[in-house]
């Protein structure tokens, strides 16, 4: 049962990445400022709405709510019979909703610490990354229908991910200025004005695979088969570890600028460009290079490179000669070449998982592998959010004590070194034909 492999114009690549664009100008703006808005400074002059260890672990009850229904969404959109396709309802329906939840965010009911405003931020957060998924687990899972061969993923992967990069720079350049302005209500109007836009024109580009799994596993069964998938947990819980570093790094970053760049909520925007645009300029090096190394040696060089840059984030400030701000600027810089190539590689390399379940299982089931593989990305948000606020608390986030903003640095590196030694063991190949020898199993036509 092979997909049919059909060409793709560039037309068509741009229309489809587009989606991709507007979610990650909700999620760059929701992770960078939830717990800011919340949980501002003590010396910043902003109402603390929430404790920040308070706020962390609402976040992490709510991330462990989203990565747990995540794999049911993939299933759902695996099975669904609808006239549309078993993508795009979701896409359509979804949109409206996560635009609203994430005007509703900035609204507390109350101002000040209150159980009003935990209960409240409980239900708004639960709405936002709920609609969230329900959009973008069936728009990932199509990304294998759309370019069924391994080297054809990378490419699209690429340009996905470019418009992804541009999401999250206009993410980084229009919020900060917005929330530091007018305030995070209009930059929440905006936000989910262009969300709703940017994923409704990816349906025009959307082609979906229309086989149908001819016998779909009641959902447990699936799930537990998916999860049994050897190769799929060691993909599973290296990205749980890069996506813990992931949430960390953006949560952390207003408190970086703020406290040890010694610059203003405003200029947050800065250095998330710089982090975007690094991802973006250094993207077509990576998928060049994947012309000459396998996608397993590419994600390794990623996260060997990440670790690096993320151990010496804790002397941003401490090496003389070197001013401050370029620093802080060059440092920005080499995480994004590094996560950008991780980004790029791992959504594709996730194709040749899916190809390895139909070798044994002999159905095609994208979406619920996406889905298993956003619970690992939900996880890694809701640990990376619990984790970060008590590194604030252990180490101090003020002008005069920024500590805990610096050692959350050295805690990624340790992060993102157990990810890449789980990784270690992953064997599957960039094609059917590599992954049968690779994991010796027979060769079947298909």
């Amino acid at each position: 049962m092979k997909l049919p492999s059909k060409k793709r114009s560039l037309g068509q690549t741009f229309l489809y990445s587009s989606a991709s664009a507007g979610l990650n100008i909700l999620s760059i703006t929701v992770s960078t400022w939830i717990l800011y808005f919340y949980a501002p400074p003590a010396d910043s002059g902003r109402t603390i709405y929430l404790p920040v260890a308070l706020v962390g672990v609402l976040l992490t009850i709510v991330g462990l709510w989203d990565a747990f229904i995540d794999p049911f969404i993939g299933h759902w959109s695996d099975n669904l019979k609808s006239k549309w396709g078993r993508r795009k309802p979701f896409l359509l329906f979804g949109a409206p909703v996560v635009a609203i939840a994430v005007v509703l965010i900035w609204l507390p009911p109350q101002n000040g610490n209150t159980v009003q405003n935990a209960l409240y931020f409980i239900f708004v957060t639960l709405l936002f990354f709920t609609s969230f998924s329900l959009i973008g687990i069936p728009y990932d899972a199509t990304l294998p229908e759309m370019a069924p061969e391994s080297k054809d993923r990378v490419k699209l992967s690429f340009w996905k991910n470019i418009f992804g990069i541009l999401g999250v720079l206009i993410g980084s350049l229009a919020a900060a200025p917005l929330f530091d302005s007018i305030g995070p209500v209009a930059m929440g109007m905006v936000v989910g004005l262009v969300a709703i836009i940017t994923i409704w024109i990816s349906l025009l580009g959307v082609k979906e695979n229309k086989q149908y799994i001819q016998k779909p596993l009641p959902v447990w069964v699936g799930i537990k088969t998916t999860l049994q998938n050897k190769q799929f947990l060691l993909v599973f819980f290296s990205t749980l570890f890069i996506h813990i570093t992931y949430q960390i790094l953006l949560a952390n970053l207003p408190y970086f600028v703020t406290l040890v760049m010694k610059s203003t909520e405003g200029e947050v925007a800065i250095f998330q460009g710089i982090l975007i645009l690094s991802m973006a300029a250094t993207g077509p090096l990576w998928a060049a290079w994947n012309q000459r190394k396998s996608q397993k040696e590419l994600l390794n060089i990623a996260m060997i490179a990440f670790l690096v840059v993320l151990s010496f984030g804790f002397f941003i400030g401490y090496i003389p000669g070197i001013p401050l701000l370029v620093q802080g600027l060059v440092f920005m810089a080499l995480c994004g070449a590094s996560l950008g190539g991780y980004l790029i590689i791992i959504y594709a390399l996730m194709g040749n998982v899916v190809d390895y379940d139909q070798l044994i299982s002999k159905q095609r089931r994208e979406a619920i592998y996406y889905g298993s593989f956003s619970l690992a990305l939900g996880v890694g948000i809701a640990i990376g959010t619990l984790i970060l606020p008590q590194i604030l608390n252990l180490g101090g986030f003020t002008q005069d004590n920024p500590m805990g903003v610096r050692l959350a640095f050295p805690v990624m590196a340790v992060f993102v070194l157990c990810g890449f030694l789980i990784f270690r063991g992953y064997k599957l190949g960039d094609t059917p034909k590599e992954t049968r020898k690779n994991m010796q199993l027979h060769s079947n036509k298909r």
